[in-house]
């Protein structure tokens, strides 16, 4: 109980405003003890519920882990490890920076561990800054001693070493993955499916929660085939990649929302087939577009499921503001025949200026016309005038 004072008058007096702890923050203040607390040695044992893995530490180092992790601002003592890393060039924030993310390697052997690892970075082509943007994104690199072989790989399928340090920030864990059991299967898996490598690069970075089960990708695959997308579609990768990116619950909801505008089960797997990017968004977003297209724009249901892209577009920079002007020279006879709003919305912005926004670049019409740009450009949405 000492202990978990003392953690929180830590914690309290390094911040003065409002706390927001973290649920590794909560576990390090709060322990769960286990058998071995009441063994001979009496050496007690913490969980820490970190979000990504858990794993068993002593209460030494968790008290110095929750330190570490809260409190400290300022570089730690000198060690032998943290003279290391500066004499190889890293500045004190970047030590600072990884010591609080792996505080272990405060206490790595220098000769038998970081070095020997640091050289065979250095061996495989990595600069020193390259070198600080890797160990930054997963210090745990210098740890393993297997690293050489996952770099290859990666580094093989991306390409470059830049996009390996791309991948390794947006997903830290990307090298820690067992090759044979967990990526290799489902890059396997992929080709059969007509991927090509290049296609699966890019999904390294931009999803890589792809290959971390291979059970879910064939279940995610076997799904978007039985909506009737066809593997040789060219938005086979873009519906693989939405299905894989959520639960069964929000693609549902978003089902939900489209079959309270009148939308048939048909109608869902049509627009899913042409445009599955719409299910990435939140109900409310599409809530509110199905709103303003069907009772203030004037669609008819089956526009809408024949080009679901309008519910791709925004409401706020593209939607509304393209139908108050061409309202407005509608209204004002600006125009020698009613455009298809079908066709309005889905010209490229270039192209609905050259047609429509130069008709306002007259003196009297000049407020719309800018009030139309800023609200391309986010500011706000236009105000028609009469």
């Amino acid at each position: 109980m000492f202990l978990v004072q003392k953690r929180l008058f830590c914690l309290l007096s390094c911040n003065k405003s409002p706390i927001h702890l973290s649920s590794y923050q909560l576990c390090s203040l709060f322990s769960v003890s286990t058998a071995e607390d009441h063994s001979s040695n009496h050496r007690s044992k913490f969980l820490l519920v970190d979000p990504r893995q858990s794993c068993e530490v002593s209460s030494k180092e968790a008290a110095k882990m929750a330190k570490d992790r809260i409190c400290e601002k300022t570089l730690p003592s000198s060690t032998p490890s943290i003279e290391f890393f500066k004499q190889s060039g890293w500045s004190d924030a970047q030590v600072l920076k990884l010591t609080k993310r792996a505080p272990k390697l405060l206490h790595a052997n220098v000769e038998t561990a970081l070095k020997p690892r640091m050289r065979a970075l250095q061996d495989m082509g990595f600069s020193g800054t390259e070198i600080v943007r890797l160990v930054s994104s997963w210090p745990n690199v210098l740890r393993l001693r297997d690293i050489e072989p996952r770099i290859n790989f990666w580094r093989s399928l991306l390409g470059s070493n830049e996009r390996l340090l791309k991948a390794c920030k947006k997903n830290m864990f990307i090298l820690n993955y067992n090759l044979a059991r967990t990526i290799e299967p489902g890059m396997s898996l992929l080709r059969e499916c007509g991927f090509s490598d290049e296609r699966i690069a890019h999904m390294v970075v931009t999803r890589p929660g792809c290959f971390c089960g291979i059970d879910k990708l064939k279940e995610v695959i076997k799904y978007i085939e039985e909506l009737g997308v066809q593997r040789d579609s060219g938005v086979y990768p873009y519906a693989l990649n939405v299905v894989m990116s959520m639960n069964r619950s929000r693609f549902d909801a978003t089902c939900a929302t489209l079959m309270s505008f009148g939308c048939s089960q048909p109608d869902i797997v049509t627009a899913f087939r042409k445009c599955p990017s719409v299910w990435t968004l939140s109900k409310k977003t599409i809530f509110d577009k199905m709103t303003f297209l069907t009772k203030e724009a004037g669609f008819e249901l089956t526009s809408i499921i024949g080009r679901p892209v309008l519910l791709a577009y925004s409401l706020e920079k593209r939607l509304r503001p393209r139908y108050e002007v061409v309202n407005f020279l509608e209204q004002n006879k600006l125009l020698d025949e009613g455009p298809d709003l079908l066709t309005v919305m889905t010209l490229t912005e270039e192209k609905f200026r050259k047609k429509f926004l130069f008709l306002l670049s007259e003196e009297k019409f000049i407020a719309l016309h800018d009030s139309y740009v800023a609200a391309v450009q986010g500011k706000h949405h236009v105000v028609a005038e009469n």
